[in-house]
């Protein structure tokens, strides 16, 4: 047993190099005795310094909670080991005669329970240890933390969901269900999910989120939510999606008169409780297209949609022929070439016309207010980069798009225009007329403000 599945290597301490001893697994995804945990700097006067007792461990910071207890899981399985170690080494008795396959299988069997999500019940995948001990798989525990703000088991409370997201798997438990993955003793699921899996862009019956404003891809977003309806809402629209690898919604902007036709898939970064409200923050990832929907309710609506993804979306609407010739598919390469530089040249454009509105004014300094000054300026600018992330380059052209519909002045329904429009140069083109609009309206309200401005008397 342990050598055909290395349990004993496994469960090892990488500190003290002993068989682990009431194990703690930290965040950094390492599992050491207790014995060895905490280390404090010797550096430190007032109070201890954590420094991981892992040798190699890269993590600038370890999550800690309330508490840190023992992993329960960790603790089964070296329980196990130990027992194994004291069968070979007693004296053989007469119920050593039994099979040896049937005391594999009796071992395998109690480490593959040892192996089970402690929400789904099921072979953990992507295994994630709280700090109160208990192992879960990733999107159960992010499901825990988003309903109910506790541990599914000892209902201890949880550290962020943005901790959570970002924390290490527990190598531990990766390793034997790896192992055990190997030997065919556990399927090697990916832990597909029913609901925004990575098999097929077709969704079916995916519950929808009425979010009151439209979202774009990449865009990050805070929304409040302390409505009942809104909350309940919220709830039943959460998705564990193994497209994206963690929890979503299929968001769209209305629900009335008629349910907004486009919308996005938005992936949950952080999730704040605060007594009976809830305040997400989310990312836009992708946009989908509604087919069809049904609504049961105000707040339960389901759609089937088709997810727009950038990389299946045809930019040309050139057909071939059935049997194309060499000509054709070399006038068709040339046809994309030229598009996609001129997609570049475009999304070069709004960039150059965003950093003009960046600038400093050529005004002299005492011209105009500070504050009008800096309503679109150096402030304006750097503000809008810390807000929405720094720019893209020209050589993303999607990007580009989305970023410059979140800075620019530009109405919600100028949003939604651009939500839905397919081709990127369609998109493009729309953004730059927006520029244009905006850059005469620009000029017209700055003339009118340098002639007030000349029209009144400089104080020395």
């Amino acid at each position: 047993m342990t050598d055909r599945f290395n349990l004993t290597q496994s469960l090892t301490c990488i500190a003290c190099g002993d068989i682990l001893n009431e194990p703690i697994s930290l965040s950094c995804g390492y599992t050491v005795c207790s014995h060895c945990f905490p280390v404090s700097s010797p550096t430190s006067v007032k109070k201890s310094v954590f420094k991981c007792p892992v040798p190699h461990c890269d993590s600038a910071t370890h999550l800690f909670g309330p508490e840190l207890l023992p992993d329960v899981a960790a603790t089964e399985l070296t329980n196990i080991l130990h027992h194994v170690i004291l069968n070979c080494s007693r004296p053989p008795t007469p119920s050593d005669e039994l099979d040896p396959a049937a005391k594999m299988d009796m071992i395998a069997n109690a480490v593959i329970s040892s192996l089970k999500c402690h929400r789904c019940a099921c072979p953990v995948a992507d295994a994630i240890t709280t700090p109160c001990g208990h192992t879960f798989c990733r999107l159960c525990l992010l499901e825990s933390k988003v309903e109910t703000d506790a541990c599914n088991t000892c209902s201890r409370p949880l550290p962020k969901f943005s901790s959570l997201l970002a924390q290490a798997s527990n190598q531990l438990i990766s390793t034997i269900v790896k192992d055990f993955q190997l030997s065919g003793l556990l399927p090697c699921n990916t832990r597909e999910t029913q609901l925004l899996g990575s098999a097929s862009l077709q969704q079916y019956n995916v519950p929808l989120f009425v979010s009151g404003t439209v979202i774009l891809p990449g865009q990050s977003f805070r929304l409040p939510i302390f409505q009942p309806n809104h909350l309940r809402m919220f709830r039943q629209a959460l998705i564990s999606s193994s497209r994206y690898n963690g929890l979503c919604l299929a968001s769209v902007h209305r629900s009335r008169p008629e349910v907004a036709q486009f919308g996005t898939i938005l992936q949950i970064i952080n999730v704040e409780h605060r007594n009976d409200s809830v305040l997400i923050e989310v990312v836009g990832v992708d946009r989908f297209k509604l087919e069809t929907h049904t609504e049961e309710d105000e707040s339960t609506i389901f759609g089937n949609f088709e997810i727009l993804h950038e990389s299946f979306i045809r930019q040309l609407s050139i057909e071939l022929p059935n049997s194309p010739s060499a000509d054709d598919q070399q006038g068709l390469i040339a046809q994309k070439e030229h598009i996609s530089n001129y997609a570049v040249d475009l999304a070069d454009s709004i960039l150059q016309f965003i950093h003009q509105l960046g600038t400093a004014s050529d005004m002299p300094a005492n011209a105009l207010h500070t504050q009008t000054a800096g309503l679109l300026g150096p402030l304006w600018y750097e503000s809008m980069k810390s807000l929405h992330g720094p720019i893209p380059s020209k050589y993303n052209p999607m990007a580009v798009c989305w970023w410059a519909a979140v800075v620019l002045p530009v109405t919600p329904s100028d949003v939604y225009t651009l939500l839905r429009t397919i081709p990127i140069i369609d998109r493009l083109e729309l953004v730059i007329s927006w520029m244009q609009a905006f850059q005469s309206q620009w000029e017209r309200c700055r003339s009118t403000a340098i002639q007030a401005f000349n029209q009144v008397p400089q104080q020395l």
